[in-house]
């Protein structure tokens, strides 16, 4: 029996994934790794990343607010922003690339970088909104004199959330660093709704018994999720991993 790595795609964040046990998500090689977060070997260092991540979030604050990564991708990225992070701006606002392509690893790290940070700044706004229903509820609660009680969800929606075709064909760029035969634990609705069109294999019983519960598991090859993330982040991922890393198997675990 093949030893399972379960990964939860393509939510970076664990308050997103709603992870089964033994379950990790990716981490796109900041400081400060979770201990249920994995990091492949990633090409820009802890520090570098950080101060990355520290470029995304001040150009967020000074050209753009509500979907940053989107408004700053449709227009001009500030000057001073590095080639990278640029070119990575422009491949989460699917626009063409203005320079040779660069190496897919650091493409990809960027991307994730990317993605972690608007997955962040969406957290931040539902807890915020959260605070702001909880003080109108105390203070209806005042003026009536009458308890009420329960809470509305604020969790941020699937369309709120960063592309995750984007954020699936930057993870798939470290296929060769995941160990064992990868289980992707499907976070996003729409990921799910398109990964029902491949015509995929469903294990055995005895393979299912070693599966999360409460989901719908299809093993795919590495190449048939890479078509999912569209014509042009196939094709890079087909010039970047070999021929077997491509036709690796692969785990979608579908949610039931």
């Amino acid at each position: 029996m093949d030893a399972y790595f379960l990964l939860a795609l393509p939510r970076l964040h664990a308050e997103l994934a709603s992870l089964p046990e033994g379950c990790a998500t990716l981490w796109p090689g900041l400081p400060h790794r979770p201990a249920n977060a994995w990091a492949p070997a990633m090409p820009l260092s802890p520090i570098i990343a950080s101060a990355c991540l520290a470029d995304y979030e001040r150009a967020c604050r000074d050209g753009a607010s509500g979907a940053p990564v989107h408004a700053m991708g449709a227009e001009h990225a500030p000057a001073d922003l590095s080639e990278a992070e640029r070119r990575a701006l422009r491949e989460m606002a699917g626009l063409p690339a203005e320079e040779p392509e660069r190496p897919l690893k650091q493409t990809a790290q960027q991307v994730l970088l990317l993605a972690w940070l608007q997955e962040k700044q969406a957290l931040d706004l539902a807890e915020l909104e959260k605070k702001i229903s909880a003080s109108r509820r105390e203070l209806t609660n005042l003026i009536s004199g009458r308890s009420r009680v329960g809470e509305a969800s604020f969790a941020p929606l699937d369309s709120d959330l960063p592309d995750w075709k984007k954020t699936l064909a930057a993870a798939l760029a470290f296929l060769p660093d995941m160990p064992d035969v990868p289980a992707f634990w499907v976070s996003s609705p729409t990921m799910a709704q398109a990964a029902e069109e491949l015509t995929g294999i469903e294990p055995d019983a005895e393979e299912r018994s070693q599966l999360p519960a409460n989901c719908r598991p299809l093993r795919v090859k590495a190449s048939e999720l890479a078509s999912l993330c569209g014509h042009s982040a196939a094709e890079r991922l087909s010039r970047g991993l070999d021929a077997a890393q491509l036709e690796r198997p692969v785990l979608l675990l579908l949610p039931c």
